[in-house]
């Protein structure tokens, strides 16, 4: 055999063995899903003085979504507080009575149950208040809007968030292939249109094989930063090596 001859097979061999290296997983079906989807709602009531997002926009975990009208509860704050000030100021005022046992130890339990009263109908009175103010649970994307300003609301759902950073990669693999994958096992992703290549993490392999279909559930982790990947794309499983071999 010449030397060229000879090269050009060892040539052909390395392109086969990288085609054989990206060939894709035989999933069954693959497509990325949100890794969170929530709906945020309310068990207050009242009318809807501030919606503060709409779709599409992006929010942080504890931003104030939404403020349902609270004028009744800061003013019973304001009520249980004068309340609490004076029952602190009575148990102030009876310390030296108390020393001098002018007043009975009966006189005395009822002015710090009074005091104890007073804090813990304040205490209520603010969580009352936090129910009227609607804040996002998660980092994440406005994805539905139930509500606008002006609605009357009896309690029920405001907004649906979805996160999309990390995204879940979510597969149907046939029962040839159980076993072969184990929850840490990094891979490459293809997403339909987009034609791109992205990591992925095995973080959860389905132990319970579905008997009617002979298939097991694998979800695999991919980061999204910048929310650049949408979700609900198809996609293909490839080796972790996939780009060398390309």
């Amino acid at each position: 055999m010449s030397k060229q001859k000879y090269s050009l097979l060892v040539l052909l061999a390395g392109c086969l063995s990288g085609w054989a290296q990206a060939e894709p997983l035989q999933a069954l079906s693959c497509y990325l899903e949100p890794s969170a989807d929530v709906t945020v709602g309310t068990t207050a009531e009242g009318r809807l003085t501030r919606m503060l997002v709409d779709r599409s926009d992006h929010v942080k975990a504890g931003q104030l979504l939404a403020e349902l009208e609270s004028g009744l509860e800061k003013a019973a704050i304001n009520t249980k507080s004068a309340q609490a000030a004076y029952a602190s100021r009575r148990l102030e005022r009876i310390r030296d009575l108390t020393a001098a046992k002018l007043i009975t130890d009966q006189e005395v339990d009822d002015i710090k149950t009074e005091k104890s009263i007073a804090n813990l109908e304040l205490r209520e009175r603010r969580e009352q208040l936090k129910l009227k103010s609607i804040t996002s649970p998660i980092d994440g994307v406005i994805v539905e809007r139930m509500v606008a300003e002006g609605d009357l609301v009896t309690g029920g759902e405001v907004v649906r968030i979805v996160s999309l950073d990390p995204l879940y990669v979510e597969t149907v693999m046939p029962l040839e292939r159980f076993g072969t994958l184990k929850k840490g096992d990094a891979y490459q992703v293809r997403l339909q249109h987009l034609e791109t290549l992205h990591q992925a993490q095995v973080i959860n392999v389905d132990p319970i094989i579905d008997a009617a279909s002979s298939t097991f559930r694998v979800r695999l982790q991919m980061d999204n930063p910048e929310y650049r990947i949408p979700s609900g794309l198809k996609c293909m499983l490839l080796p972790a090596d996939a780009v060398a071999a390309q």
